[in-house]
């Protein structure tokens, strides 16, 4: 009884492993349960404290194309370095105030001179903090060849010709386009980026205005932190900059954030406007940052920006991820309808097959296995997956979400010059789904729902960890976003393993299907990529729930499929939905992973006509 008068700090302190206060949640919920209902005026600040004792993130994701490595001695000698390395400092770097920082400090995250004067952000180690990257066998072999030696981590997407192709794709850029915009990377200026791209100034003034457009941007140093955020899979966070500013190039708190604002593409007068000063103290503020940084303009700033903040968070995760995705599919990145958010997407094609966007969950589902896509294209369907707001690279929600939500999908059909599509909605997409067919019924034909969340106000309970926190904790709004910062600060890899474990103990097909290691290193990739940046999708949508969400009335007939699992017992009966004509199908010996364990009998269910 003792323990169930506890404070949920109490709890957290007294009941948890040090290193990973989330076992507790796996290993003791009920007794979690009774701490938040018997101290819920205090859940929020408890949760919120036990988070920021945790490192920032949990798994940090880093494409290896976008980072460059050497070893080094006390000398700044270098004993081991990368092509990458050689390219961008090929006659070495100066490194010895950075080694001295780092003997006394520990690792440092700070500002290196390049090639042609070129800056960029490097991070420096000893080897035994260098133990947390994946640097490869030969910087492996020449930390530990002799005593005082340091890692060196580059963080230069921007070198990337395979980056940069992949983020022209992603933007749907012509070839003229994507020619200038990997130009305007370093040139000092348009004339110069012209000339490197082969076209004249008027011609390149043209293709930057259509850059802009397509990248949902309104000036040059936006449109280059956006195409870098691309490169790096970062979802072009906002927020952090001024800390960073500080900490990695040397700047004064004032210089900090009047560089983060011009970064972002403010003018000097904006900038000012917002922060409460004249045009020229901004622009007094801007020479002393270029000449601390030395970026040779406010959109090298921004390039420089964001490298730092793609390094500092795969310096500063407890498991730092470092490799190059796999799977098929097309990354895209939209504008929504309004031209102020963004909206990614994968399309698995063929373009000339009949459209259908298929739903993440509320954790995975940001790539198809490959046994579902092929059971989908077989059947004549292009599926589509559209990353909702807040998840993955999409942009967050400013106001209703399952109203954001359906319009992002609406944005879809319309920037692919698409007619019709399909619908396979699953979860805790529900919501979205239903908005989009109340909003944009003549875009939607056949749609099939699997597994529907039902509301909070049927009291429904789901298996393991979910119906807990659902029950309890995600019927108090406020403790939604702190709830998921608490999540996404400790789901390292060992951890995941663990809660896909204790989710699935009770559905013998997901459980079985686990067991097969190319499955459950393809869900732990996918939840880490869909939430390891922001769980602003995760917070939103379940706030939406605890917010009192029902079905919308007056949903048309599209010729509406429910699908429920077999093996997801306290499923209600999808009448709740209130959809007219609705078929239900119950897929026997599925649980909530049937695109793994049921790929051809969901394909056809969704396929059928």
């Amino acid at each position: 009884m003792h323990d169930r008068a506890l404070r949920l700090s109490e709890l957290l302190q007294a009941r948890a492993s040090g290193d990973a206060p989330l076992e507790l949640l796996l290993d003791s919920w009920p007794v979690v349960e009774d701490a938040v209902l018997a101290h819920s005026g205090h859940a929020r600040e408890d949760l919120a404290a036990a988070a920021d004792a945790l490192p920032p993130v949990a798994g940090a994701l880093a494409d290896r194309r976008a980072l460059a490595c050497a070893v080094v001695d006390a000398r700044g000698r270098a004993c081991f370095a990368d092509p990458g390395y050689l390219e961008l400092f090929p006659d070495s770097a100066d490194l010895r105030p950075l080694l001295r920082r780092a003997q006394r400090e520990g690792p440092v995250v700070s500002l290196v001179e390049g090639a042609a004067g070129a800056a960029f952000t490097a991070w420096v180690g000893d080897a035994e903090a260098a133990l947390r990257w994946t640097l490869g066998p030969q910087a492996a072999d020449a930390l530990r060849a002799a005593p005082d030696r340091f890692a060196v981590v580059v963080c230069a997407p921007s070198r990337s010709s395979e980056l940069a192709r992949r983020a022209a794709r992603a933007l749907d850029l012509t070839a003229l386009e994507a020619r200038l915009a990997e130009a305007l990377l370093f040139a000092p200026n348009l004339d110069v980026a012209a000339a490197d791209a082969g076209v004249g100034r008027e011609t390149a003034r043209d293709a930057l205005r259509r850059l802009n457009a397509k990248a949902g941007v309104r000036r040059l140093p936006e449109l280059i932190g956006r195409l870098i955020a691309i490169m790096c899979v970062t979802g072009d966070q906002i927020g952090g900059d001024e800390s960073l500013a500080e900490t990695a190039f040397g700047l004064t708190p004032a210089e900090a954030r009047a560089a983060a604002l011009i970064a972002r593409g403010a003018t000097a007068r904006e900038a000012a406007q917002a922060l409460g000063l004249s045009p020229e103290t901004v622009k007094t503020h801007m020479k002393a940052v270029l000449q601390k940084t030395g970026a040779k303009g406010a959109k090298d700033l921004a390039r420089l920006l964001v490298e730092a903040r793609e390094l500092v968070a795969v310096a500063s995760a407890s498991e730092p991820l470092v490799g190059e995705e796999a799977g098929g599919g097309r990354l895209r990145i939209v504008a929504a309808l309004d031209g102020a958010r963004r909206v990614a997407l994968i399309d698995y094609g063929p373009y000339d097959a009949e459209p259908l966007l298929v739903f993440h969950g509320a954790a995975a589902g940001r790539r198809i296995p490959e046994d579902f896509r092929r059971a989908l294209v077989e059947r004549g369907l292009r599926p589509i997956v559209v990353q909702r707001p807040g998840f993955g690279l999409s942009d967050p929600a400013h106001g209703d979400y399952a109203a954001t939500g359906a319009a992002d999908m609406a944005a879809v059909v319309d920037r692919l010059r698409l007619r019709k599509v399909r619908m396979l909605a699953r979860d805790t997409g529900i919501p979205v789904a239903l908005q989009f067919a109340r909003d944009f019924p003549g875009l939607l034909g056949r749609a099939v729902l699997l597994n529907p969340n039902p509301p909070m106000a049927l009291g429904v309970d789901r298996p393991a960890l979910g119906a807990g926190i659902q029950r309890h904790l995600l019927r108090n709004p406020d403790l939604v976003v702190t709830f998921a910062e608490f999540l996404r600060r400790q789901t390292t890899t060992q951890l995941l393993n663990r809660i896909l474990d204790s989710v699935f103990s009770e559905m013998p097909g997901d459980a079985a299907a686990l067991c097969d290691p190319e499955v459950r290193a393809f869900l732990i990739r996918d939840i880490q990529a869909l939430c390891a940046r922001s769980m602003w999708g995760f917070a939103s949508e379940h706030a939406a729930y605890a917010n009192g969400w029902t079905p919308p009335a007056g949903l048309g007939d599209h010729d509406w499929t429910a699908v429920v699992a077999g093996e997801l017992r306290g499923a209600p009966d999808p009448g709740w939905l209130g959809l007219p004509g609705l078929r239900v199908v119950r897929l026997e010996g599925a649980g909530v992973l049937p695109q793994f364990t049921h790929a051809e009998a969901l394909a056809e269910l969704t396929a059928g006509r």
